[in-house]
């Protein structure tokens, strides 16, 4: 396991495809707290793409912050991320690991910068009571979702377990459900785990609310592909985020795709996905894919 502060080789930044740079690395961000879920399903996440995790302790800098103090504050944050990778990623597993401590005025400013540098694919934030929403509401992640140009995976709830032998996979036809199947895909072949896709209807739902339904559900087993640890699910109830988070108490984890919503629409009447993140019984993982532009059906209309 690298946890040194070594500067980048070359082969560690990037794999080279057509003579163009393919971002794989994995970059965690966390305040040093409740982060040990972060990682772990991070590493899962770098070791199928075959990249590098690194592990980015954030300071917010205060204003009238002397220099010397900084630099101090981050060297002991490195050594906790350094210690903290020794804890959780295990050194026979192959997976390369860096550690590294960064500070900035925001979580935003510092995801914006740590993804550049480390050529990230994806930013995992290690959700935690230190980093709070917003007076809008608005979570640290959605807020780095809006700074960096990869895909943001939030890890949260109350559930403290890293153990996972069951995933619930709320499906819905927005462009964020595509990457919250292959992020459960990654985590169930990991550790072998079962993976459940489901989609809530209205009790009232008519006969094309139920065909959509079906749609969702088949579209994300097969992007699933030739994964065979699946079941499928189409659940009646008139309030989603309710009925999602009844059924994660009877799961280790439970994957959804980032809020949809307008900012504004989402503040005053609320998000599924927030809801689920703030009450689910299970951990937590969401997932915003970046350029959120394709939906969950995409690919699959066009092969009809």
């Amino acid at each position: 396991m690298n946890t040194s502060p070594m500067p980048w080789a070359p082969s560690l930044l990037y794999a080279t495809t057509g003579g163009r740079p393919s971002r794989r690395n994995v970059v965690v961000l966390s305040d040093g707290a409740d982060d040990e879920r972060a990682i772990s399903f991070a590493a899962a996440l770098a070791d199928a793409r075959g990249g590098t995790l690194v592990f980015v302790n954030v300071a917010i800098r205060s204003s009238g912050t002397p220099l010397g103090l900084e630099e101090k504050v981050l060297e002991e944050r490195r050594k906790v991320a350094q210690n903290r990778l020794r804890t959780v990623v295990d050194s026979s597993s192959g997976i390369r690991t860096r550690a590294a401590a960064r500070v900035g005025r925001t979580v935003s400013a510092i995801a914006r910068n740590v993804c550049v540098e480390f050529s990230a694919d994806v930013v995992v934030v290690a959700e935690s009571e230190s980093l709070l929403p917003t007076s809008l509401g608005r979570s640290v992640s959605t807020r780095v979702g809006g700074s960096v140009d990869c895909d943001v995976v939030s890890v949260g709830g109350t559930h403290t377990s890293r153990d996972v032998s069951s995933i619930l996979v709320p499906v819905a036809g927005g462009p964020h459900s595509g990457r919250a199947v292959d992020t459960a895909r990654c985590l169930a072949e990991k550790h072998g785990a079962w993976v459940e896709l489901l989609h809530v209807v209205p009790e009232s739902g008519d006969e094309r609310l139920l065909a959509d339904a079906e749609r969702y559900v088949t579209a994300a087993n097969e992007r699933l592909d030739e994964f065979e640890g699946v079941d499928e699910w189409i659940l009646e109830a008139d309030d989603a985020a309710e009925a999602i988070i009844d059924q994660s108490q009877y799961y280790d984890v439970t994957v959804i795709g980032a809020p949809q919503k307008h900012r504004l629409r989402e503040f005053v009447f609320g998000s599924t996905t927030e809801d689920v993140r703030s009450s689910a019984h299970s951990t937590v993982i969401s997932v915003e894919r970046r350029n959120g532009r394709e939906s969950l059906l995409s690919n699959w209309l066009r092969t009809e």
